[in-house]
C-alpha cells in the first residue's frame, strides 16, 4: 500500500526553501514503513529533511541529512498516521510543509478454500500477522464474472458460500475493515465449484449375464440439460460405452463368474464431465449340481459347474445343525467328508462355487441325519440263579443330547421284557435257575428314534452259593470233610455227596470254560480298543484341522468386523459434518435475516440523516453569512484573525474559571478548536509554552465537553499518555510545540496561566 503526498501548508517559518518532491509513503509491515521523496525543486548538493508522524495528538519527529529515504518501525497497527515532511535550511529555515496519511491496516493472510462443493465452498483465512488483538471484521464479496457481486461482512475468519451454480468459477476477495472504518487493500482467489457426479451408484440385481445400475440425479441439476455416460469392462477386454438420460441401466451380454467395473459421470451439453464414480460386480457362478448323500456317512458330492474349466475356483461347504452356529470347509475336489457331527442329528449342508478373488456362486443345499450310535462294551458283570447284572458304556458323542436306554430280555419259549433306564448298567431279577437268558441294549432320543440293537447272553446257575468260581475251593474243603464224615453215615448219603461231587466238578470245568471264554472276549475287546485309540487320533486330527480353519474364519470375520465398524466411523464423520454444514447454514441464514434488518435500520437512519443535512444545510448557510459578516468587521487591537474568528492571548495568569471569565466580559470564549489548521494556529503563539482553552470534563468525570456544550469528538491531540489526571484535573490546556500542532494535557483547574480567548 502506497501514498502520495499532498502539496499543501502547514506550517512554514519562511517559504522560500522549496519542498520535498514525490513524497510516497509505502506500507511495509502492519508497523513499519517506508519513506521516499526526490530532491526539492532547485536545490543540489546535501540537503537535510525533517520529517514528523503520529495519530491522535502522539507526534514523533526526525532528521534525515543527505538522502531521500526512511524507513520508520514500531508504529501502531490499525491506525492511521499522518506523516509530514518539510526542508530545512543550514540556518534553520524550513520550507512548507508537504502530508501524506496511511493506515497501518495489513490484509488477511492464507487463503484456503476448503470442503467444495457443486453448490458450496468455505473459505477460510487469517488476521494479518501482529493484528490478532486489534479489533477487526472482514469484507467478502464473491461474484460471477458478467454477474452482480454477493458480499457479506463477518467477525469470524471463514465464510460459507451457498446456493453456488455447479461448475462455475467464481472470484472472491477479503479486505480486512478496522472499528474505526479503515480498511485494507482486498486480497483474492479464484474457485470452481464441482460439477456433481451422480450420487448412490448401486447395483440392484447380478445374475450370470447381465447386471441392474442405478444412481441418483446429481444435487443442483434440475434446470440444466445433462445426461449421463457409462463405460464397463472385464479384464482382458475392450472398454463399452454408452449414455443414458436417466438415471438407470441394464448390461446385457456378460460373462458368467467375472468381475467387472463399471463408471458413470454426468456430461453437460458442452461436453464438460464430472468426476467418474466407480462401482464393481461380479457375474453369478453357475451353481454346483447333483448333490448325494451315502445313506450311512455323511460323504457329500457334485458335479463342477460348467463354464469354469480355465477358471481358478474351490468350494466352500458349509453344515449345521439346529441351534448350532455353521462349520465352514474348503475343498478344490467335487466331494467331501464331513466328520465331527453330532449323533442322530438332521444337518444342513450348503455348498458353492468361490473364485480367487473370494466372490461366490449361489448357494446349492440338502439335509442328512447321521446314525444314532449303539451302548458300547455290553458285559455281564454277574451271575446267579436268580438274577443277573448287566452293564455297557455310554455311545460317544451324546454328552449333551438327552437320552436313555431300552433294555430287552427272554429265555427261549417266552415274550421278551423290556425296561428302560438312563443309567450305564441295570440288575436283572425273578430269572429261572441254570437258564439260558438273551439280552438286548439299545439308546434312545426324546423324540422316539433307536440305535440298532447290541445283544448278549447269560445263564443262571442252579445254586445260589456256588454262583461264582472262586467257590470251588470252598466245595473241596466241603468234601474233604463229607469224606471224613463218610464212616458216620450210611452208604446212601455217601452216594448222595458222591453224586454232588461230580456235579460241582463238572460245573467247575463249565466255570473254566467260560473263563477261557471271557479271556477271549477281553483280547478281543483290547483289539477293538487300540482301533478305537487309533480312530480318536484320526478324528483329533482332524478337529486340529477344523480348529485351525475355524480360526482363519474367525481372523477373517473380525478383519470385516474392523472394515465394517471403520466404515461405520467414516459414515459418523460424514453425518456430522452434514450437521456442522447444516449448523452453519442456519447461522448464515440467521445472519442474513440481522444483515437485512440491520439494512432496513440503516435506511431509516439514513432518512433521519438526511433530514438532519438538510437543517444543517440551513444552519451553515446563515453561519456563512455570519462568517461573511464577520470577515468584513475589522481585527480589534491585540487580538489575531483566522478564518472567521478572532483569537486574543492573554497578558496576565489567571485559573481557568477567572480565563474564562474574562473572556466572557471581552465578549468571547475561551478558545474552541475545530479543525487541524486551528490548532497549527493555535500552536503558533509561540511566546508561550502552556495556554488553558476552553475544554472541561468538570461537569462528568471522563467526559470531555467545549465551553459551548458540544461533546469533545475528533480531532484529539492529546499528549502521549494524557488525559491522566482522574478527578483532580479537569480542565485543558495546549502544550506549544516548535514544529507541528502541539499537543493538549488535562491539568488542575486552579492552577493560574495565560489563555486564548475565541470571538
Amino acid at each position: 500500500m502506497s501514498c502520495y503526498g499532498d502539496q499543501h501548508t502547514m506550517l512554514s517559518s519562511d517559504d522560500v526553501l522549496p519542498p520535498p518532491g514525490d513524497f510516497q509513503v509505502l506500507l511495509l509491515t502492519l508497523d513499519s514503513v517506508s519513506l521516499s521523496w526526490s530532491s526539492p525543486q532547485g536545490l543540489t548538493g546535501p540537503q537535510t529533511f525533517r520529517v514528523t508522524w503520529g495519530f491522535d495528538g502522539e507526534t514523533s519527529s526526525t532528521r534525515v541529512k543527505g538522502g531521500h529515504h526512511l524507513e520508520i518501525s514500531s508504529l501502531k497497527p490499525g491506525e492511521k498516521y499522518q506523516f509530514n515532511m518539510a526542508t530545512e535550511g543550514e540556518d534553520g529555515r524550513q520550507s512548507r510543509w508537504v502530508s501524506a496519511s496511511l493506515s497501518t491496516v495489513v490484509p488477511p493472510r492464507d487463503l484456503k478454500i476448503d470442503h467444495l462443493g457443486d453448490t458450496s465452498f468455505t473459505l477460510h483465512w487469517s488476521k494479518a500477522e501482529g493484528m490478532e488483538k486489534v479489533p477487526q471484521h472482514f469484507f467478502i464479496s464473491n461474484c460471477i464474472p458478467g454477474t452482480d457481486t454477493l458480499t457479506a461482512i463477518t467477525d469470524d475468519c471463514h465464510k460459507t458460500f451457498s446456493n453456488l451454480q455447479p461448475g462455475t468459477e467464481y472470484t472472491v476477495s477479503v479486505t480486512t475493515v478496522l472499528s474505526n472504518g479503515e480498511q485494507s487493500e482486498s486480497v483474492s482467489t479464484t474457485v470452481c465449484t464441482i460439477l456433481p457426479a451422480p450420487e448412490l451408484l448401486n447395483v440392484d440385481s447380478v445374475d450370470t449375464t447381465s447386471a441392474a445400475v442405478s444412481w441418483s440425479q446429481p444435487p443442483g441439476l434440475d434446470q440444466t440439460q445433462h445426461h449421463y455416460q457409462i463405460s464397463y469392462r472385464c479384464p482382458g477386454t475392450e472398454l463399452h460405452i454408452t449414455t443414458t438420460s436417466s438415471p438407470s441401466i441394464t448390461l446385457s451380454d456378460l460373462k458368467p463368474a467375472t468381475e467387472y467395473s463399471v463408471t458413470v459421470c454426468t456430461v453437460l451439453e458442452n461436453g464438460k464431465q464430472s468426476q467418474l464414480v466407480l462401482t464393481t460386480f461380479t457375474t453369478v457362478p453357475t451353481a454346483p449340481v447333483q448333490l448325494t448323500v451315502d445313506t450311512t456317512s455323511a460323504a457329500v458330492s457334485w458335479n463342477q459347474p460348467p463354464g469354469l474349466d480355465q477358471t481358478q475356483h474351490h468350494y466352500q461347504i458349509s453344515y449345521h445343525c439346529p441351534g448350532t452356529e455353521p462349520h465352514y470347509t474348503t475343498t478344490s475336489s467335487h466331494s467331501i467328508t464331513l466328520s465331527d457331527l453330532q449323533c442322530g442329528t438332521q444337518y444342513s449342508v450348503t455348498v458353492c462355487t468361490v473364485l480367487e478373488n473370494g466372490k461366490q456362486s449361489q448357494l446349492v443345499s440338502t439335509t442328512l441325519t447321521t446314525v444314532l450310535p449303539a451302548p458300547d462294551q455290553l458285559t455281564v458283570d454277574s451271575v446267579d440263579t436268580t438274577s443277573a447284572a448287566v452293564s455297557w458304556n455310554q455311545p460317544p458323542g451324546l454328552d449333551q443330547t438327552q437320552h436313555h436306554y431300552q433294555i430287552s430280555y427272554h429265555c427261549p419259549g417266552t415274550e421278551p421284557h423290556i425296561t428302560t433306564m438312563s443309567s450305564h448298567s441295570i440288575t436283572l431279577s425273578d430269572l429261572q435257575g441254570g437258564t439260558q437268558y438273551s439280552v438286548t441294549v439299545c439308546t434312545m432320543l426324546e423324540d422316539g428314534r433307536q440305535s440298532q440293537l447290541v445283544s448278549t447272553t447269560l445263564t443262571t446257575v442252579h445254586f445260589q452259593w456256588w454262583r461264582r468260581p472262586s467257590r470251588v475251593a470252598a466245595v473241596c474243603v466241603l468234601l474233604a470233610v463229607i469224606i471224613g464224615l463218610l464212616d458216620s453215615y450210611a452208604t446212601s448219603e455217601r452216594d448222595q455227596l458222591q453224586a454232588s461231587y461230580n456235579t460241582l466238578t463238572k460245573e467247575r470245568d463249565q466255570l473254566q470254560n467260560s473263563l477261557n471264554t471271557r479271556t477271549t472276549e477281553r483280547d478281543q475287546l483290547q483289539n477293538s480298543l487300540n482301533t478305537r485309540t487309533t480312530e480318536r487320533d484320526q478324528l483329533q486330527n482332524s478337529l486340529n484341522t477344523r480348529t485351525t480353519e475355524r480360526d482363519q474364519l474367525q481372523n477373517s470375520l473380525n478383519t470385516r468386523t474392523t472394515e465394517r465398524d471403520q466404515l461405520q466411523n467414516s459414515l459418523n464423520t460424514r453425518t456430522t459434518e452434514r450437521d456442522q454444514l447444516q449448523n452453519s447454514l442456519n447461522t448464515r441464514t440467521t445472519e442474513r435475516d440481522q444483515l437485512q434488518n440491520s439494512l432496513n435500520t440503516r435506511t431509516t437512519e439514513v432518512d433521519k440523516l438526511m433530514k438532519s443535512l438538510n437543517t444543517t444545510t440551513m444552519e451553515r448557510d446563515q453561519l456563512q453569512k455570519e462568517i461573511e459578516r464577520l470577515n468584513k468587521a475589522s481585527c480589534p487591537e491585540g487580538w489575531r484573525k483566522f478564518g472567521s474568528s478572532f483569537y486574543y492571548l492573554s497578558t496576565e495568569k489567571k485559573t481557568w474559571e477567572n480565563s474564562r471569565q474574562d473572556c466572557l466580559e471581552r465578549g468571547a470564549d475561551l478558545v474552541i478548536i475545530n479543525s487541524e489548521e486551528e490548532q497549527t494556529f493555535i500552536n503558533g503563539f509561540e511566546s508561550v509554552k502552556w495556554v488553558w482553552i476552553g475544554l472541561t470534563d468538570s461537569v462528568t468525570e471522563g467526559t470531555w465537553k467545549w465551553v459551548d456544550g458540544t461533546p469533545l469528538t475528533t480531532p484529539r491531540y492529546w499528549w502521549s499518555g494524557e488525559p491522566d489526571g482522574g478527578t483532580d484535573q479537569n480542565c485543558v490546556e495546549i502544550y506549544y510545540i516548535s514544529s507541528g500542532q502541539g499537543v493538549w494535557r488535562d491539568f488542575d483547574c486552579s492552577f493560574s496561566q495565560e489563555w486564548i480567548c475565541e470571538k
